[in-house]
């Protein structure tokens, strides 16, 4: 692996110009996932991970919104901040998300429609595209 990731989490912030991706309410599953298709894809660029799971630290998290180009967030589970502000964040560009709910999953479907069924779609899609270069 030629690039090098950077994990940033509340209330560590690291600005430069490489790609960044925010994952908000990561189950230990995922992580799993996002550690082990990170150690066998050959990234060619740096890149910064931001980690958010339900600090209170709202202000950290709308700048880590704001600065990462990739968003995912697994809607199962999370806090009440991140219920309330579900249909604004969703409203932004350049999220994902899952749910195992389908009643929500429709709901949130007429505001966002980059609903993925697991991590594994979403690291591709965001990142997939470095291994190409």
């Amino acid at each position: 692996m030629d690039g090098k990731i950077t994990l940033i989490t509340p209330p560590d912030v690291f600005e430069n110009s490489n790609k960044s991706i925010l994952f908000i309410n990561l189950s230990d599953e995922d992580q799993d996932v996002v550690s082990k298709w990170l150690s066998t894809h050959d990234l060619k660029e740096d890149i910064n991970l931001y980690v958010y799971n339900g600090e209170t630290d709202i202000e950290w998290f709308f700048w880590a919104i704001g600065a990462c180009q990739y968003k995912y967030i697994d809607l199962d589970g999370v806090n009440e901040i991140i219920t309330a502000l579900s249909g604004y964040i969703l409203g932004k560009s350049g999220f994902c998300y899952k749910t195992t709910n389908e009643s929500l999953a429709a709901v949130y479907s007429h505001i966002n429609s980059n609903r993925i069924t697991n991590i594994t779609n979403f690291l591709e899609r965001s990142l997939s595209e470095q291994n190409n270069n």
